[in-house]
């Protein structure tokens, strides 16, 4: 399991806020633009990934956090910053979608369903849905370690 940044929990923590406030009749109305959640997370330029145009350090820490998510059976955080001139994310998160075993046939449609999920989820503020994504991925992992654990001790011949 990964952990977050300082910064990125800094980034976590906004882009939850954001997805709190938002609405899920319109949940495209919860997206923020790169350079404006630069400014909110590093109002004085102090992280030098991000800080004056260093756009390209930011990218790996979006990833991050939507790899966090992912992880934890959340939907992908990061589906809320998008380009403003476009209204859409950079193609590093469809990229990043396909990494992580996403099926997006249509990557547009893939992105706006992630959004609408992120929404729901957060503005749901329901503390037994943030647990149960987090045990569903522990329990998920626990049959992961179940079967390479028959696989390592079954006897030749048998399956395990």
């Amino acid at each position: 399991m990964l952990t977050l940044t300082p910064i990125e929990r800094d980034m976590h923590r906004l882009l939850r806020s954001l997805a709190k406030a938002g609405d899920p009749v319109d949940p495209l109305s919860a997206c923020i633009g790169y350079k404006e959640f630069v400014q909110r997370v590093d109002p004085h330029g102090l992280d030098p990934y991000t800080s004056r145009g260093q756009m390209r350090g930011l990218y790996p820490k979006l990833g991050h956090i939507s790899v966090y998510e992912h992880q934890h059976g959340r939907p992908l955080l990061s589906a809320l910053v998008i380009r403003k001139a476009t209204g859409r994310p950079g193609s590093g998160f469809a990229d990043l979608a396909s990494q992580l075993g996403f099926e997006a046939a249509e990557e547009d449609e893939f992105w706006k369903h992630q959004v609408a999920q992120v929404v729901r989820f957060w503005a749901a503020d329901d503390p037994v849905m943030l647990m149960d994504s987090a045990m569903d991925q522990v329990l998920k992992e626990l049959g992961s370690i179940r079967r390479a654990v028959r696989r390592l001790t079954a006897r030749p011949g048998e399956k395990g």
